[in-house]
């Protein structure tokens, strides 16, 4: 065999043995995409775990399917949608954070009832010389009660559980005045936290003045099914 022959042999192996690496070497290839691919997902798995569940915002909770949101203030934001409105509600608290409250599911059950009665009056009755905070604390739930947000529509007036001199406009009312037409919600401090039911009257008890926004808010919770009823 010349010189040019084995040449010619010798580069027509060396295109073979080129031949066969090709589809070796794309295969390598592939393998090397799919494991980048999948380092991918599982860091990106990984990370949402772990915002989830490890690295959690403490300025975010979810409760029943309802995200809320800290703000300046102290004021917790949840949104819901009423009628087509969706509606930005604030909260002093987080539903996990009045749990431990027990409500009487008895007391929810009466005020939705009354809802539907054209004629009734709900009357959010308060010690006179009550501290600040349980006003506020019936402010809470008379917003939802009320037309703030086209929920219950009510007719929900202020009142005082005991007359005094300088408050000749504002009528007095007691658990004793409920009727078919008038119910009372009762803010009072005791020595429990407790929301319980008497007849057309619920009666909000609290430790404290500070408990009392607590229990307000388990009750607006419960008034917005954010915590189920039971």
């Amino acid at each position: 065999m010349d010189k040019d022959a084995h040449h010619k042999h010798e580069t027509h192996h060396a295109i073979d043995e080129e031949v066969e690496r090709k589809p070796v070497d794309s295969k390598k290839s592939l393998l090397f995409i799919l494991i980048v691919i999948g380092v991918i997902i599982l860091i990106v798995g990984a990370t949402i775990i772990l915002s989830k569940y490890v690295f959690v915002n403490p300025n975010t909770v979810t409760y029943n399917h309802y995200e809320f949101d800290k703000f300046e203030g102290n004021l917790w934001m949840t949104q819901q949608l009423i009628k087509d409105q969706l509606y930005n509600i604030p909260f002093y608290n987080n539903p996990t954070q009045v749990l431990d409250i027990a409500v009487d599911p008895q007391s929810i059950d009466a005020i939705r009832q009354f809802s539907t009665n054209p004629n009734g009056t709900v009357y959010i009755s308060v010690d006179p010389y009550a501290n600040s905070r349980i006003v506020l604390a019936g402010i809470e739930f008379a917003r939802i009660l009320g037309k703030g947000y086209n929920i219950y529509n009510m007719d929900v007036k202020s009142a005082i559980s005991t007359p005094v001199n300088y408050t000749a406009n504002v009528q007095v009312i007691t658990c004793q005045n409920q009727s078919s037409d008038v119910f009372v919600i009762y803010p009072t401090i005791t020595d429990k936290n407790l929301i319980s039911l008497n007849g057309n009257c619920i009666i909000m008890e609290s430790k404290n003045a500070t408990e009392s926004i607590r229990v307000a808010d388990a009750f607006a919770f419960r008034l917005l099914n954010i915590i189920p009823n039971n």
